[in-house]
Order: structure tokens, then C-alpha cells, then sequence
């Protein structure tokens, strides 16, 4: 027997105080009954005792229970991948009655095939699991694999491997398994022969060179065999490098010469591809190289280009813009919304990024996010120049955009802004249905109307209305009052069938204004533009509301026979009208339309900026020339705003941003509103000025970071010194964006003289950028306006180490075998899996629980014991009751017998009679137990009353009860007899 809580046995030690306080106690002697109640007593209190300290009845057991751990990595090759699985299964198949067997796969990952189970390969499936292939974490099997197993029997793991392991602590979960008791067998497989194998071992790139300076890049290739192989080298998409190589069995290294471009975070990749021979990897035959280019700060210019609706070209808005910055000497280029690079690291060659005049609609969602971790995560700057398209009327609302920029779009002013109340007739016909990355069109427009109602005033209201062949479903009118239980029912809109029927949706969105009091009626029409019906009356009834002052929008989601019809609709209401082929621009387009409605957020007014307060940018400007317009927009509570306008709205507004800066001019820089600026003396550099203020301040000597890979892990190295001076007590944290752009955020505390570090998983094989600086609890300000330490660093990870080796490890295979008293197996020993040579420890079953039960049967008995008193007389009367009781059920058996015999006997001379009988006279009487011959005093009578014939008499008078009752002895029948 055993215990889990062996503590509780200390309470045994109050059995003798729990003896004292029931013994017996009386006068006269110690009855029966106190002796009893003293036992029921103790044993009750043992018992619970028992049952507190968790008592267990331990048992010997011969079962044994066996986990296969089975590599399916990309190493292992189909062949021994599948002579894997035909091992395990020939293994489980010699199972005994008292073997138990599971089976986990593994590669990068370890993944359960089949849990431990009695029963054998009988239905086994095929391996169907699918663990990462790219990667061997051997550590992670085990782990898993001791998970898996029972506490019950004898434990075992069987590796099947070539064993070799490219990350997870192995000699750890081998330590584990062995305290455990569980014991390690291995089988190896041998990795195919790699005859015409090649790898791509490492290429090294300086960390930063100088424009148009020539540098190395180092490159080293192991070969299985003499061959040739064509190395090449790309540099952003292009061939800069190529060339024809002999490879040598064993390492090669070439040196390779390339000169230094613009300035930029510099991206190369080696491929090294084999001529004729075969190669089992492709994945280990590329590499990739970062190196910073530095040089004069280049900037990007973002304006749209093209055409407008009549045909004629677009001015050029950034025209006056790039000649003032180039002629500071800034390295300028240009881009328009659809060629903005849409990762980070390819913004990370810029010191900063101009947009100007951009509508949100032209920059799709994925670009916007990666100006946000440009600026946020990276570092770099950012300058919004305003314009009619731009800010709150281009749709930057509840955009990245606008998160990343020092103002927000709304304004709240019931003076400025009179009350609007806007109607939203939104097609919900069947082809809303469809989806778009994932999202619904329906769900795009809802999403577009829940924006639009964000971005109103609490005293203007909403009315959403859904149409496809009928108006469907009407929310509103929607206030600040009953605003989230509206945006809660429009998230849960879907399509429903037919096209839209635009006649019936402007019918009610007029009727829903008409009980409005508002000053400003608005209705926005989004229908599709190849099947909106119901055209007949929708001019006439255009032109009603707009005798009644209500203006109508249209928004065409596709090209269509229809769309000119919506524009002219769109014309006829006196609204605006857009065209979209992406559902994804619907919400910016309600946005821009809800601040058009609004009226007052494009102010067109002759004004003279205000100074506010002194900034860097304004430095060596004292006076500047009158604007004629700007963008309505308010200043975040920490964003400093050195320019307002005349009607105290942020002019220019500046804040960090993460590690990066932004800035926001909401006014332009044309000839439109800044017609006297740009011929101004000052306007070159004013925006030099804002555009370097932008950059940021990166110390000379100031943070040095390199990257080292630890199996699945990434260390980041940061040296802060300054002036040769270490810099200690530093609040540093990088900003680690990996390849798909996705951010982590990594703190770095200072583990020596000048030196932080941290660590970091990676995401997968490719190219990051690495942002550190200073900053402060809040993660997303740095430590002063004028800029902490910060540098941005790239790096480069390459393909997985399972493709790197060529060779596999017994010896690992063998070091855990010895390590946890295993074995090293053949793969023709399948028997040796389960046999029996491992002691197992004792099985434990609880039996606190029945000792409990017995405790509470127990516990009436107690209560008896105690209550009722049982002397030995007692106990004699009780005993004597016993016998009289069973004395009488003896004699009620003796009376009965007598009884049993004697009617037997009546009913045999009952018979006899019946037998006898011959005919009888009409009057005579039959005596049916008078036998038929008595002896007297030793003479034979013979009754005289014979039947005459052999038929009973017509007739027949049977005895009644009582005369059998009488004449039921002897001695009754011969007086009977004597009286004749």
C-alpha cells in the first residue's frame, strides 16, 4: 500500500486521545456495547484517515507501452520514409496481450499519428500526418513522445531516423527521458547517397558601403563531385552577376566584384545551379546578401499621373515640389499610387516618402500598411502635402494613413458644420455576394457606411438602407444615441438576390429624410453598374429632391451597360459620382463622400499662416506669403502644430511616429491654393527643411547591430557607443519586420558595456529589416522630439539547415540509446521492440474512495453503539426468541406431516369406494367413506349394501363437511357401527 499524501497519516497519532474519550466509563462494570462503540470508533477514525492520506493498493505489472518516433523530414527521402513506416508496422504486429504502441511523425514539428492503444496494426492507416518537412526537431519528438506515454507500464520511445537533428535541445530531452525512466531505442537510416549534390554554403556582403564604391562578395559552395555550375547573382530583380564555375569535391569560394548603386538597403541573392548532374536539394542552392548603401538621402515623390475624365492630362502636381528639393540636393524619384513599392524593406532604401495630393482609393490597403511600418517600425519619415483629394476628403479616415499622420480627419464644430442627414442606399442583389480577399462586397459596403457614420458629427443622423428588388432592410435614422446598436446590425448584412431596383431605393431614402429638420440632405446610391433596374421615373424623381435641396451621389461598383446612366444620375442630383472595379475602395469612397457632404472641410479662403510656436523646419523663416485653401483637419493631442490657419486649424503639424517622423502640410503645393508660395524665395527651403526634419537624427557612431541565428532562434547584437565612448542605461527596442511584413517587437536589455541584446523567432526563409532605436513605455514616441538613437539594419535568412548537411548522425542516434539505457536496433530486429527487460513501476490503484464508503456505513452502527444499551440478558432473551422461533416452525412441519398422510389416505378410500359401487334403489343413501368390509371381534362383515349393478344411481347424497369431520377416526365409525 501507498500513499499521495502520506502527511495525513500524522493524524493516527490522535487515535489514542479518540480511544480515551470513549472508553467505557460506567458504574458496576463495562457493558458489551461500550467495547463495541469504542472499535466502530477507531476503525471509523482509521479509516478516514486512511482516505485523507490518499491510500493506494500498489501492484506488480508486466505491461509495456512503446512510442515510435518516425522522421519524415526532407533528409529521410521517400525511400526510407516509407521503409519507416513497413518497420513499424512488422513491430506493431508481434505485440503481445499486455503491449500498448503509438506513433508520432516529426520533422520541424512532431505530430501524433496514432495515440497509445492496446490494439495493433490491424487498422493502422497510412502515414497521413504531415509535420514541417523543412526542419528535424528531434527534441520536440521526445517530448511529445513522453507526453504520449502511460504512467503504467514500461515505457519506451523507438526512434526511427537518420538522426539528423537541425534544431531543439536533443541532449535535454534526452536528460528528461532518461529521470523519467523511460527508455530510448534507435534505428538509423541511412541518408540516400548524394552523388551530384551541391550547397550553397555561405555569401558575405559588407554591412554598409558608399555609393558607386566597388565591394566584395564572398561566396562559398561545397560539392559532392567534380562538376560545373553556373553562379549568378541578382541585385534587385536584375542579373548583375553571372558566370560559369568548376566546382571542386569538398568547399569552394569565389570572390565576386560589384559596384555600389544608389543608395538604398541593397538586396542580393546568389543561386549556384549545377550543369547536368543531378541534385537532390534545389532549396540549398541560394542565398541572399543585404548591405546599406549609403549616400545622398533619396527621397520618393508620390503623385498621380494620367488622364482626367474629359482625356486631357492631369496637371502635375509634385512638379514644383521635386524641383524645390532637388535644387537643396536631394536624390529625388518619382512614383504614383499604383507603383509604390507595397513591402517595407523596399521602402527602407528612402530617407523619406512624399505623398502628394494621393487619394486613399489610389493606395491599395497593403501599401498603406507598409507606410505604416516604414515610418513606425523602421524608421523612416513621412510628408503628406494637402490638396482636393487628399486628407479627410481623399478618404484617409480610419485608414493606417491616417494613424500614421499627425491630424485626424474629423472635426468636431457644430458652428462650422451644419447638421447632416446623410441616406445610404446600398445594393445588396446577389452579385454582392461574391468575395473579394476573402470579404464579402456586401461587407466592404457595410464597412464603408459604418466609416461614414463614424466620421459625422453626434448631431447629424443616418439612414442605411439595403435594396435588391424591393428595399430589404432599413437601419436608422441612426444618432450618437443608438450608433453602436447600428453598427452591430450592419456587420451582420449579406447579400440576398436579383439586381437593384434604383426607383424603389431613392423612393425610400426620400421618404426617410423627409422627417428630418436637418439643413443638409444627402443621398449615396451604391448599385452595380451592369444590373441596376427599375430606371423608368428615377430623372423625375432626381429632380424632385434636388427642388427640395437633397443632393444624390452614385457609386458604379463594376464596368457595366449601366455605369454611364448612374453618372448621369449622380450629374443630375447635383452629387458627385464613382467608379470602382474594387470593392475594397468602397469604404474610403463613403468617407470621401461624408466629408464632401459636410461642405466646410475644403476651405477655399485667402488667409496668412500663424507661427504657433517655434520648429526646426520653420528656421531662418520669418514671413511667409498668403494661402488660398487648405483641408479642415485637428491636431492630435502630442503632435506640435508650428503653422495654424485663420481659423485655428493645424496648418502644419509635426509628431514621431514610432521610430519614424510624419509630417502633414494640409494645404497644397501647386499653383492651386499655393500660388504665392511657389514663387516665393523661401519655398525651396521650407520644404527642404520639412523633408530632412523628417529623416530623423541618426547619430555618427552612434548603433551598431548584427544578427546570429541559434537553431530556431535569432539573437540581435546592438554595440552603442558614442565618440568611443560606450553608452550605458539606454531604453532600446527594434522592430524586427520579416518578409510578409508582419512586425515583432523586441525588447533590448543591456547584458554588457555598451551592448544589448534580444532574441526573436523568424518567420521563414527571407529578407528583414530591422529597426532599433530609443524609446520610451509608450512604444510608439521616442525619447525626445529632436530624435534618440536609431539605425535600421537588414538581414538575411537563408534556406533551412536540413538541406545543409550532406551527411546523417549515428552517433547521435547512439549517444541517446546509451544515455537513457537504450539500444541501437537493425531494421531487421523488429522483435526486439517489446521485448520485456524494463522494470516497471508498480502500479498504484486508489482505494481512498471505499475506505471513505466503508467509513460512512459504518458511521449508523456508531450511532447505534452509543445510543442503545445491550446487557447479557439482553442477548439470552434474544437468543432464546431465535430458538422458540425456529422450535415452532419444527413443529408446525411435524403437525402438518400427520395431516398430509391422513388426507392421502382419505382420498385412496374415496377411491376403493368409487370402484365398488353397484345400483342402488331410488330411496337408498350412500355413506362414501364406509369401507366395505369391517372386521369385529374377529369376524369378517360383509356390507350387505353391494350395488346391484355396475352404474351409479340417478342420484347420489354426498357427505357434507361436518359429517366427514365426524366420522373422521375409528372410534367415531364403530360406535356408529354398534347403534345399527
Amino acid at each position: 500500500m501507498s500513499f499521495s499524501a502520506p502527511a495525513a497519516l500524522l493524524l493516527l497519532l490522535a487515535l489514542p486521545f479518540v480511544a480515551w474519550l470513549v472508553w467505557p466509563r460506567r458504574a458496576g462494570g463495562r457493558p458489551l456495547s461500550g467495547w463495541v462503540g469504542l472499535g466502530l470508533r477507531l476503525l471509523i477514525v482509521t479509516l478516514i484517515v486512511l482516505s485523507l492520506a490518499g491510500a493506494r493498493l500498489v501492484r506488480a505489472v508486466d505491461d509495456l507501452a512503446v512510442v515510435f518516433l518516425v522522421d519524415v523530414s526532407d533528409s529521410m527521402g521517400a525511400a526510407n520514409v516509407a521503409a519507416a513506416e513497413q518497420y513499424v508496422r512488422d513491430a506493431i504486429a508481434g505485440m503481445g496481450p499486455n503491449d500498448r504502441a503509438g506513433v508520432i511523425l516529426f520533422g520541424g514539428n512532431a505530430l501524433v499519428e496514432q495515440p497509445v492503444r492496446p490494439d495493433g496494426a490491424a487498422d493502422l492507416p497510412p502515414f497521413a500526418s504531415q509535420p514541417a518537412p523543412i526542419a528535424t526537431d528531434l527534441a520536440e519528438a521526445i517530448r511529445l513522445g513522453l507526453a504520449l506515454l502511460p504512467p503504467d507500464a514500461a515505457r519506451r520511445l523507438v526512434i526511427v531516423s537518420d538522426g539528423a537533428a537541425t534544431s531543439g535541445d536533443t541532449d535535454g530531452a534526452a536528460r528528461l527521458a532518461a529521470a523519467a525512466g523511460v527508455s530510448i531505442d534507435t534505428v538509423h537510416l541511412p541518408r540516400p547517397a548524394a552523388a551530384g549534390e551541391i550547397v550553397l554554403r555561405d555569401v558575405a556582403a559588407p554591412a554598409r558601403v558608399g555609393q558607386g564604391e566597388t565591394f566584395r562578395l564572398e561566396v562559398s559552395a561545397e560539392s559532392a563531385t567534380a562538376t560545373e555550375a553556373v553562379l549568378r547573382v541578382l541585385g534587385d530583380g536584375a542579373v548583375v552577376y553571372e558566370e560559369t564555375v568548376r566546382l571542386q569535391p569538398g568547399v569552394n569560394n569565389f570572390v565576386i566584384r560589384l559596384q555600389a548603386g544608389e543608395p538604398a538597403f541593397a538586396r542580393y541573392r546568389v543561386q549556384l545551379s549545377p550543369l547536368g548532374a543531378a541534385d537532390a536539394f534545389p532549396q540549398n542552392n541560394e542565398l541572399a546578401a543585404y548591405t546599406e548603401i549609403t549616400g545622398q538621402p533619396r527621397v520618393l515623390i508620390v503623385a498621380a499621373a494620367g488622364a482626367g475624365d474629359d482625356g486631357a492630362p492631369l496637371p502635375d502636381e509634385a512638379a514644383e515640389l521635386v524641383a524645390a528639393l532637388a535644387a537643396s540636393g536631394l536624390t529625388v524619384e518619382r512614383a504614383t499610387p499604383g507603383t509604390l513599392p507595397p513591402a517595407p524593406a523596399d521602402l527602407a532604401g528612402y530617407a523619406a516618402v512624399v505623398l502628394v495630393n494621393v487619394n486613399a482609393r489610389d493606395l491599395s490597403p497593403r501599401r498603406m500598411d507598409a507606410l505604416q511600418i516604414y515610418v513606425r517600425d523602421l524608421g523612416g519619415g513621412l510628408v503628406a502635402v494637402g490638396g482636393p483629394g487628399s486628407f479627410g476628403v481623399g478618404g484617409y479616415y480610419g485608414t493606417p494613413l491616417e494613424e500614421t499622420l499627425p491630424v485626424n480627419m474629423r472635426i468636431d464644430d457644430q458652428q462650422r458644420f451644419p447638421a447632416v442627414s446623410m441616406a445610404l442606399v446600398i445594393d445588396r442583389s446577389g452579385s454582392m455576394g461574391a468575395e473579394e480577399g476573402g470579404v464579402t462586397k456586401i461587407q466592404l459596403a457595410a464597412e464603408g457606411a459604418i466609416r461614414a457614420l463614424e466620421l459625422l458629427n453626434d448631431f447629424d443622423e443616418m439612414t442605411l438602407i439595403t435594396v435588391d428588388e424591393a428595399p430589404d432592410e432599413i437601419i436608422g435614422p441612426i444618432t450618437a444615441a443608438n450608433r453602436d446598436e447600428a453598427i452591430a446590425r450592419m456587420r451582420q448584412l449579406g447579400a440576398g438576390g436579383g439586381g437593384i431596383f434604383v426607383r424603389a431605393g431613392l423612393e425610400a431614402a426620400a421618404e426617410a429624410l423627409a422627417a428630418s429638420d436637418n439643413p443638409v440632405k444627402h443621398i449615396i446610391v451604391l448599385a452595380d453598374g451592369a444590373d441596376s433596374e427599375q430606371k423608368e421615373g428615377v430623372p423625375e424623381l432626381i429632380e424632385q429632391l434636388t427642388a427640395e435641396g437633397i443632393t444624390v451621389s452614385m457609386i458604379s461598383i463594376g464596368a457595366g451597360p449601366d455605369t454611364p446612366w448612374l453618372q448621369q444620375m449622380a450629374e443630375l442630383g447635383g452629387g458627385r459620382f464613382h467608379f470602382t472595379d474594387q470593392a475594397a475602395n468602397l469604404p474610403q469612397i463613403f468617407t470621401q463622400e461624408t466629408v464632401a457632404i459636410q461642405r466646410n472641410y475644403v476651405i477655399e479662403e485667402r488667409f496668412f499662416p500663424t507661427q504657433a510656436a517655434p520648429h526646426a523646419i520653420l528656421t531662418g523663416i520669418t514671413a511667409t506669403p498668403p494661402l488660398y485653401g487648405y483641408v479642415g483637419t485637428s491636431a492630435r493631442a502630442t503632435a506640435q502644430t508650428p503653422l495654424l490657419t485663420h481659423l485655428g486649424d493645424p496648418l502644419l503639424a509635426t509628431w514621431q511616429y514610432g521610430l519614424g517622423r510624419s509630417v502633414a502640410w494640409t494645404s497644397d503645393a501647386t499653383g492651386r491654393w499655393a500660388q504665392d508660395w511657389v514663387r516665393w524665395d523661401g519655398f525651396a527651403p521650407f520644404w527642404n527643411q520639412a523633408v530632412r526634419w523628417s529623416f530623423g537624427a541618426r547619430p555618427a557612431g552612434g548603433l551598431e547591430a548584427r544578427v546570429t541565428l541559434d537553431g530556431e532562434t535569432a539573437r540581435l547584437t546592438v554595440d552603442a557607443q558614442s565618440d568611443g565612448q560606450f553608452l550605458n542605461a539606454l531604453t532600446l527596442t527594434a522592430n524586427v519586420v520579416d518578409p510578409a511584413g508582419q512586425t515583432q517587437t523586441v525588447t533590448l536589455p543591456q547584458v554588457g558595456p555598451g551592448q544589448y541584446e534580444g532574441t526573436f523567432a523568424p518567420a521563414g526563409e527571407g529578407a528583414y529589416v530591422i529597426g532599433i532605436g530609443e524609446m520610451t513605455n509608450d512604444e510608439r514616441q521616442m525619447t525626445s522630439e529632436e530624435g534618440g538613437l536609431q539605425t535600421t539594419v537588414g538581414w538575411v535568412l537563408g534556406y533551412s539547415p536540413e538541406y545543409a548537411s550532406l551527411e546523417d548522425n549515428p552517433a547521435l542516434l547512439a549517444a541517446l540509446a546509451e544515455a537513457t539505457g537504450g539500444r541501437v536496433l537493425d531494421m531487421g530486429d523488429v522483435a526486439a521492440v517489446f521485448t520485456h527487460n524494463l522494470s516497471a513501476a508498480p502500479a498504484a490503484r486508489p482505494i481512498w474512495p471505499w475506505l471513505a464508503l466503508a467509513a460512512t456505513l459504518l458511521l449508523p452502527l456508531d450511532v447505534a453503539a452509543r445510543r442503545l444499551t445491550v446487557t447479557r440478558g439482553d442477548w439470552a432473551s434474544l437468543w432464546r426468541r431465535i430458538r422458540n422461533y425456529e422450535l415452532g416452525i419444527r413443529n408446525e412441519e411435524q403437525r402438518a406431516e400427520p395431516a398430509r398422510a391422513e388426507g392421502m389416505a382419505q382420498l385412496l378410500r374415496a377411491k376403493e369406494r368409487a370402484g365398488g359401487q353397484g345400483s342402488r334403489g331410488a330411496g337408498e343413501r350412500l355413506v362414501a367413506d364406509e369401507p366395505p368390509v369391517i372386521a369385529i371381534d374377529g369376524h369378517q362383515d360383509t356390507d350387505e349394501r353391494t350395488a346391484t349393478n355396475d352404474q351409479p344411481p340417478p342420484s347420489v347424497e354426498r357427505p357434507t363437511t361436518a359429517d366427514q369431520a365426524a366420522d373422521d377416526t375409528l372410534a367415531a365409525r364403530l360406535r356408529k357401527r354398534r347403534n345399527l
